[in-house]
């Protein structure tokens, strides 16, 4: 799944458009590449043809291009959650951006990230535990904890023990540290 910020009525048919256009690229690239190896000899596509002259709808070839499609979302799934575009455009120095991801997930997503504590100056508390979920929103930052221990800010006794919390704040209102 690809997480996103969501797209206008506009954009998404834009997009729907352009990911039917090249699946149907894709299935014409893999034709050719077949008939080049000389194993089979495949006609080119047909569609644009068949719409314009008979009416007539090439079921097959629109089959194969909704197979194509689904390879075609899962590979451009890995590509953009594992920001290998970014991680690339990195190592051949173009870029030090990370992603189109918040850093709040970016932190949050790094895999030593386990155990936090989560100081919440308004409220004077602070949370420690291990991160089970979180989620953002433009306004809203939500975080699931487990195995929580909460105590005072900026103090720090301890109040209570918990097994799991859920905590939504104001963006601005919080800071995550990394627990040892």
């Amino acid at each position: 799944m690809i997480l996103h910020k969501e797209w206008s009525n506009f954009r998404f048919i834009l997009y729907s458009i352009l990911f039917g256009i090249f699946s149907y690229l894709a299935l014409q690239t893999l034709i050719e590449l077949i008939n080049l190896c000389n194993y089979f000899n495949f006609n080119n596509l047909t569609l644009l043809d068949n719409l314009t002259t008979d009416n007539s709808i090439p079921y097959s070839e629109v089959m194969f291009a909704t197979l194509i499609s689904i390879i075609l979302a899962v590979l451009m799934s890995i590509i953009e959650n594992k920001k290998i575009i970014n991680r690339l455009g990195q190592q051949a120095g173009i870029t030090n951006k990370y992603g189109e991801e918040n850093l709040f997930s970016r932190f949050l997503n790094t895999p030593e990230i386990e155990w936090v504590y989560i100081r919440v100056p308004d409220t004077k508390m602070i949370y420690h535990g291990w991160v089970k979920s979180f989620s953002e929103s433009d306004s809203v930052s939500e975080i699931r904890l487990g195995d929580v221990t909460v105590y005072t800010y900026p103090e720090a006794e301890l109040l209570y023990e918990i097994d799991e919390i859920y905590l939504s704040f104001q963006k601005h209102n919080i800071i995550i540290e990394l627990a040892n």
